[in-house]
């Protein structure tokens, strides 16, 4: 099979690879659309912590099972998609119902899907590989994993109706935010990013837009009318606008620190806005097995304009340009159809 590979930091080739089979519990699937995602171009830039080299690069993805392991209850011609991780249901974390902190779940990952077949292991299959709904686009299907961590992040924050929310950030998963956030009650949705033609796609779902920079502070201020974002969502991945989200969040906020940053990154924020002002400084990683059939459900039900965050499709050949096109701003997420 075809499958492009990531051997080191910014060097990726599309290569012939052995065909992957199924073990006992586990399925192969044909993979119909998988999807681009800033985890993946990370991965390329600079490596991943929980992903070693070399790696099959993708894992939003929808597909047709193709075979099948023994014991594993689903059928060849199943259109599915899936959830990235196997949580074991066993540890501390599981019991108490953070699957998504579950120290062995990344040992048991859908990855690999920027190519014609991937293999799933048991684990997932047994409580993460999800039927596709008939009428549910693949392309659109394969946005279950950054919907259902969207979800994981806006469970971390409360109630949002009627609060006035910050979004740093106009790539496709501050989009996603900013589709719930509007779709769950917020009162007003400002959102900063450096691109103007990402900044379009918000304005078209409700938000207010600002470029990213100096002029932040004082549009946050006439937004709020002096008090800062209720809600503010760090989504850039860059240390120094973490740093700076705690600054923008009103007294009694809630700061989301959601897009994950290199693993020694360390944050100076002022202490006394989180003692003196209780600004809460929340965390999201992942999510769990409940919160990706929520984002299935969503998408099955036409809630999410997907048509707004897929912006493109490409072979599996052309990469290197979709990699500019990503980069550059000019699609949200591309769909390699392999």
């Amino acid at each position: 099979m075809r499958a492009l590979v990531c051997d080191r930091p910014g060097h990726v080739e599309l290569r012939e690879l052995p065909e992957p089979e199924p073990g006992p519990g586990e399925v192969v699937v044909r993979v119909e659309a998988t999807l681009t995602c800033g985890t993946d171009l990370k991965l390329v830039r600079r490596g991943h912590p929980k992903v070693p080299f070399p790696t099959v690069l993708g894992h939003e993805f929808c597909g047709r099972v193709a075979r099948i392991g023994a014991g594993a209850g689903f059928a060849a011609g199943e259109r599915v998609t899936s959830a990235v991780t196997g949580a074991c249901g066993e540890c501390r974390d599981c019991r108490e119902g953070r699957p998504n902190l579950c120290g062995t779940a990344f040992d048991h990952r859908v990855w690999g899907t920027w190519a014609e077949y991937v293999r799933v292991p048991a684990r997932i299959v047994n409580r993460g590989l999800l039927r596709v709904p008939d009428g549910l686009p693949p392309r659109s299907a394969a946005l279950l994993d950054p919907l259902a961590s969207v979800l994981r992040g806006l469970a971390r924050c409360g109630d949002v109706a009627g609060k006035t929310a910050l979004v740093l950030g106009a790539g496709p998963i501050a989009l996603l935010f900013t589709i719930l956030l509007k779709r769950r009650g917020a009162g007003r949705v400002l959102v900063a990013g450096r691109n103007a033609g990402r900044l379009v796609a918000h304005e078209a779902e409700g938000a207010e837009t600002v470029a990213s920079g100096e002029a932040l502070a004082g549009r946050l201020r006439e937004f709020t009318g002096g008090h800062g974002a209720d809600l503010v969502i760090e989504a850039t991945g860059d240390r120094a606008v973490a740093e700076e989200s705690v600054a923008l969040s009103a007294r009694g906020g809630t700061v989301l620190l959601f897009a994950g940053l290199s693993h020694d990154a360390r944050l100076a924020v002022l202490a006394h806005r989180i003692h003196y002002d209780e600004v809460t400084l929340a965390g999201s990683f992942h999510y769990t097995p409940a919160e990706a059939r929520e984002a299935l459900g969503l998408l099955a039900r036409g809630e999410i304009p997907t048509e707004h965050l897929v912006t493109g499709e490409s072979p599996l050949e052309d990469f290197d340009a979709v990699f500019g096109r990503i980069a550059g701003g000019t699609d949200m997420k591309v769909a390699f159809l392999p």
